[in-house]
This record gives C-alpha cells, structure tokens and sequence, in this order.
C-alpha cells in the first residue's frame, strides 16, 4: 500500500530522481529555515555575554548597585533565550529530512545555549557579594571577558554562514580557537595571581567560580566551532 502509493506519487513529479530532488529541496528550505532561527538565537547568546562583559566593567568600577541590575536582566534575557532554545528544537522534532544532519543542529542549539546559562551563572557569582581587587587584575578581567565577546560573535558568523558558505563557516570557526587560547592565558595569568593575593576564603572562591565561567564560555565557544566544522565538512563532501 505504502510501496504503491510513493509510486503513483514519483510518476506525478516525474519519475524517481525528481521525487528526490523534490525532497531534497523540501529539506535544504526547512533546513535554511532553522538555520535562519539559529542565527537569531545566536544574536540572542551574543548579546547575553556582551551584557555580561558589562557587568565585568561595572564590578572592576565598584559600581555594585548598577551591577546587581545587570545580573537580573542577565537572567531575563537568558530565560528568553531559553524559549527560542526550546522553538528551534521543537522544529527539529518533526522529524523532517535536514542535509545537515537535524541531530547535529539540536547539539549545537544546546551546546550554545550552555553559553548563555554560564554567562548568566558568571553575572550572578560577581554580584554576590562585595569585594575589590587589585587594578592589574580588573584589567585582566574585564579582557577574559572581552575575548568571550569576540568568540561567541565569531561563532554566530560561523553558525550563519552555513546556511550560504560552507567554507567560510569553516574559516570562521578555526579563528575561534585562537581567541580560546588568549582566554586560557588570562585564566592562568589571573589564577597566578590569587595566590599572592591577601585575601580570606570566600572572596578567593568567588573570583575562582568567576574566571572558571569566563573561561568556559570561550572552551564552549571553540566546542561548538568543533561541531560547525565538523557539519560543513560532512556536507561538503556530499556535494
């Protein structure tokens, strides 16, 4: 019955390679579809970790009344973010066929959506409580989170690009390791530096949940751009 009918449907397109070009089609449209609302929600994850590296800035200023606002609207826009999470997934749901394998694209909606819940987690741990620390050590700071800016905009680029050049989404990606290391340099620089600091228990365990999210922001970012390449090359050598 089934066998039948996909028969009498072939014969209307013309024949078996136009019924798969026909679904082909269907699945690369969807397809642009979510990536179309992959990039949105990228602009989402984006602007979540450049309000972060603003809270960054408020805190090494000591401006902790501005800051502990900026960490509620942190989780505001994460929540929000979270929705259009949940939308891109429920779409990949339906089961349709995606050249891009739809399986990939829900990890990497999830993968980026950790990125936003760290950058949310990070807000939260600075406006916990009060402490200052040494000026070299701010700059140091807000430069981590600077750089987690400037991966998480690459990886947007990347995420979007795939929807139009494959290659360029690879060329995107691997810059993102480049900035993951300048991150990992901080880290380490700033983590040095705690131990020469005369400080009590607590603030040495905030400032190292701190820097450990910063950092993880960026070695999530380069993950994810692990995963765009590794999609586009998977269909590059298809085509």
């Amino acid at each position: 019955m089934v066998r039948s009918r996909f028969k009498r449907i072939r014969r209307t397109l013309g024949g078996e390679t136009t019924l798969e070009g026909a679904i082909d089609a269907m699945g690369k449209e969807r397809e642009e579809q979510v990536i179309e609302r992959l990039g949105q929600f990228s602009d989402q994850v984006v602007v979540i970790v450049e309000k972060l590296r603003d809270a960054v800035g408020l805190f090494a200023a000591d401006r902790y009344d501005e800051l502990e606002e900026a960490a509620e609207e942190l989780d505001r826009l994460e929540s929000a973010a979270d929705r259009s999470k949940e939308a891109i997934l429920d779409r990949l749901s339906l089961g349709t066929v995606y050249p891009i394998h739809g399986a990939d694209l829900a990890r990497l909606v999830g993968s980026m959506d950790s990125i936003a819940n760290l950058a949310a987690g990070a807000a939260d741990r600075i406006s916990m409580r009060r402490f200052s620390l040494p000026e070299e050590m701010n700059v140091q700071l807000v430069a981590m989170a600077q750089a987690d800016v400037e991966a998480v905009k690459m990886l947007r680029a990347a995420a979007v690009a795939m929807s139009s050049d494959l290659r360029e989404a690879i060329k995107l990606a691997g810059k993102i390791d480049k900035i993951e290391s300048q991150v990992d340099e901080l880290f380490a620089d700033i983590y040095r530096g705690m131990f020469d600091m005369d400080t009590d228990f607590k603030t040495f365990h905030q400032l190292k949940a701190i820097i450990e999210r910063l950092e993880s922001i960026a070695d999530c970012s380069n993950a994810n751009a692990e995963l765009i390449r590794h999609m586009a090359l998977e269909y590059l050598d298809r085509q």
